[in-house]
């Protein structure tokens, strides 16, 4: 996954003005994970991208639902343009095709051959005429026009007034050039994930995604979908405080054992002890939406990778209470019925779902109908913990307290803000192994100390490898991208200058262009005057103060007072040692007045 370009049509997307492209560097690196770094001043207008992207992509998922209406999806008020890169595939390619294919061939190859058999795992193409080679050999020539190192290059255009056009571009070619228009699978030209999280209030970012669940739970409430799981053909998940236990849980119960193994030394973590889930069986089998067969079989697989498990009444309602103690057998249990950590979050992430149960139909409804620019959680219910339908639980973890004693146990809910977020934005991009995934994260380091900072970059990377060489270097990953906002300096130091971009705002609307330096291991004091205009690098009080002890000086005596205190007060800065080449002087003059 690879963002190109945007283009907002009709009125200015909130600080970003219409009709104006948008470009970025779409260059990829097979050992780089792909990411963008937006950084600048705050009310730059860095996050309106990620929210203008999270728009678009909610756009173009629910134009495939049948509850929504023809008039939302051809909208009069909202166009835009956008391309990007994908990852592509053979068995993808033949799908999006496959009657282009039988046009293109129809006059070459007249009856004398069919398609016979095509499948992802092993594709092939199988012809009953001694055409077979040439045909072979055209479809190849064909699929090769269309890759740019492993990427396929999508166009989707939605002018005002209009459903969404898709396209794709060769990049070069024998039989067909430019952009083909595609009408069929249109999903295989969206990103297979699109996972946005921020460290803020920033409600506008979370709308689309919490209204995305409102149309899904619509689509099963009105019995269209009834067969199939809520969260299965889920494309735009929103990472909040609840997803953030189930990302834990299962990242520790199911991820690569050495990347897992890393998440748990930087946070200081030994192992999942055991955990909780109550399922409100009053509210879960509810007539509203009928509970499916492979979800009443993901429940009876989680009672078999449960400790103990127990139906009991509690007050007005019927709970379902599963324990696990976690050891060696419980994770074999999780392995074998869920295979990885995305398939267990899923089960967790559809749950969380049927909470919708709690807020009334009136009120759902109403969700449906409000703006892009309406603060959506305002008006979502915040029910009683005990009446939700599904919650994670009582997480008890074992933990290095301190170093030269025993590690003890205690609830995930402990770990301090900075450590419940690196455990969300690193387990997500773990636990998220399918190609072609965004990310849209917010300040993913606010809460971070600078050793963390640091290695935000890197570790990212990390989580996203498929493969090492002997030194643990990386040599592969993920055909992913992470788009970010920051305004940590350790992060930039860590980006190529073309995959960071400086905001500014004139006049009310956004800016961006790439540094005019070298960003990639530059030190923090240039990027500080770089990127945020911060000359200094000591704070506004200890600068201030500096400057008045200049101007205080008369005499010697002042001078010998001055710089005791510069010794014994102040700490070690850039400033302070050019202040001392201005006492230098100062001395001098004073020396002379006194002769």
């Amino acid at each position: 996954m690879k963002l190109i370009s945007v283009k907002i049509l009709g009125d200015n997307f909130r600080s970003l003005v219409a009709n104006k492209l948008y470009a970025f560097n779409h260059t990829v690196r097979p050992d780089r994970l792909s990411t963008k770094v937006f950084a600048g001043l705050n009310g730059s207008g860095k996050s309106n991208f990620l929210e203008l992207f999270s728009e678009i992509f909610y756009f173009m998922e629910v134009c495939g639902l049948d509850t929504v209406p023809l008039t939302e999806k051809a909208s009069k008020n909202f166009g835009f343009e956008i391309e990007y890169l994908l990852p592509l595939d053979k068995y993808k390619f033949f799908q999006l095709l496959s009657e282009e294919l039988h046009e293109v061939y129809t006059d070459y190859i007249k009856s004398n051959y069919r398609l016979a058999k095509v499948s992802q795992e092993d594709f092939e193409l199988l012809y009953l005429t001694e055409l077979e080679a040439q045909v072979e050999a055209h479809f190849h020539n064909l699929y090769a026009s269309f890759v740019d190192s492993d990427y396929l290059h999508v166009r989707v255009e939605k002018p005002l007034g209009s459903q969404p056009q898709y396209s794709i571009k060769a990049i070069s070619g024998v039989i067909i050039k430019g952009y083909r228009t595609i009408l069929q699978n249109i999903h295989l030209l969206l990103p297979s994930k699109i996972i946005a999280y921020t460290s803020g209030q920033n409600e506008l970012l979370s709308n689309p995604y919490y209204k995305l669940k409102y149309h899904y739970f619509k689509s099963h409430e009105d019995k269209k979908q009834v067969d199939q799981p809520l969260a299965d053909n889920h494309r735009l998940f929103f990472l909040d405080y609840n997803t953030n236990f189930s990302i834990f849980v299962a990242n520790i119960l199911l991820a690569e054992e050495k990347k897992v193994n890393i998440l748990k030394e930087v946070l200081q973590i030994n192992d999942l002890q055991a955990f909780r889930i109550t399922l409100n069986t009053d509210e879960l089998y509810k007539r509203v939406i009928p509970v499916n067969e492979t979800l009443a079989n993901n429940l009876e697989r989680l009672k078999l990778c449960a400790t103990s498990w127990i139906e009991k009444r509690v007050g007005e309602h019927n709970l379902l209470v599963l324990d696990f103690l976690v050891n060696k057998e419980v994770k074999s249990a999780f392995t074998f019925h869920f295979t990885n950590a995305f398939t267990l979050f899923k089960l967790f992430y559809e749950l969380e779902i049927f909470n919708l149960y709690l807020v009334e139909k009136k009120t759902r409804d109403l969700m449906l109908q409000v703006h892009k620019s309406y603060n959506f959680s305002d008006e979502m219910s915040k029910p009683e913990p005990s009446r939700l339908v599904f919650r994670i639980e009582q997480i008890w973890i074992s933990k290095q307290i301190e170093a030269a004693k025993p590690p003890r146990n205690i609830y995930y809910k402990a770990l301090s803000d900075g450590e419940h977020q690196f455990n969300e934005v690193m387990g997500t991009v773990l636990m998220m192994e399918q190609e072609g995934c965004l990310f849209l994260i917010d300040e993913p380091d606010t809460h971070f100390n600078p050793k963390w900072r640091a290695k935000l970059i890197k570790m990212l990377n990390y989580m996203a490898a498929t493969a090492l060489d002997s030194k643990g270097n990386i040599e592969k990953v993920r055909r992913q991208e992470v788009v970010l906002t920051t305004h940590s300096p350790f992060v930039i130091s860590d980006s190529v200058t073309e995959d960071v971009y400086r905001f500014t705002k004139k006049e009310g609307l956004i800016e961006f262009e790439n540094p005019a330096i070298k960003t990639y291991g530059t030190s923090i004091t240039i990027l500080l005057d770089e990127i945020f205009e911060k000359e200094e690098t000591i704070s506004e009080m200890a600068k201030k103060e500096l400057l008045q002890m200049v101007d205080s000086i008369g005499t010697l005596d002042d001078l010998r007072i001055v710089v005791d205190r510069l010794n014994t007060e102040f700490g070690d800065s850039v400033e302070k040692f050019d202040l001392f080449g201005r006492l230098r002087n100062i001395k001098e003059e004073l020396d002379k007045k006194e002769k």
